[in-house]
């Protein structure tokens, strides 16, 4: 009876220290993905379903045969506020992904090109150098704030 009772405890303790370990947030920070590549479409994924909108993302397509590298983000609807979604998505894939030095935002009735250089000269920072997302969320969120400065980047 003493066994049993062992072993009892031991199980239950065991059964215990699993679902605590499964009930943790399982979602990863989004600076894991820092310096993942274009051609890995798991990690480029992963970083597009942690951005705003992305229950409206539907495909992406890898340009990752000849430089330079970028990719097109194809969503279901156009949002009220598409042009900060496009800033506030692509800094995030250019400060994450290495070599992406492109990105289309395929809005079914609109779309929106980024080039990594642009988005750096607009910030006036170099994107890959950011390590942490309160950071970046500071200067995406200081520049969005200018309604002007947003407008300037697409009409260049």
């Amino acid at each position: 009876m003493k066994k049993f009772l062992a072993y009892f405890i031991l199980i239950m303790l065991l059964i215990s220290l699993t679902s605590c370990s499964l009930s943790k947030n399982t979602s990863k920070d989004i600076f894991h993905y820092k310096n993942s590549y274009v051609g890995n479409n798991s990690a480029v994924g992963s970083i597009i379903n942690q951005l705003p909108n992305h229950k409206e993302f539907t495909q992406m397509s890898l340009q990752t045969k000849k430089k330079p590298y970028g990719m097109t983000i194809e969503y279901k609807n156009l949002p009220a506020n598409t042009k900060n979604i496009v800033i506030n998505n692509a800094t995030y894939l250019f400060a994450l992904i290495k070599n992406v030095e492109w990105i289309v935002f395929d809005f079914a009735d609109q779309k929106y090109t980024l080039k990594r250089q642009q988005l750096d000269e607009w910030y006036g920072k170099d994107l890959s150098s950011y390590t942490n997302e309160k950071e970046l969320e500071e200067l995406i969120h200081t520049n969005l704030n200018d309604k002007n400065k947003v407008n300037q980047l697409f009409t260049k």
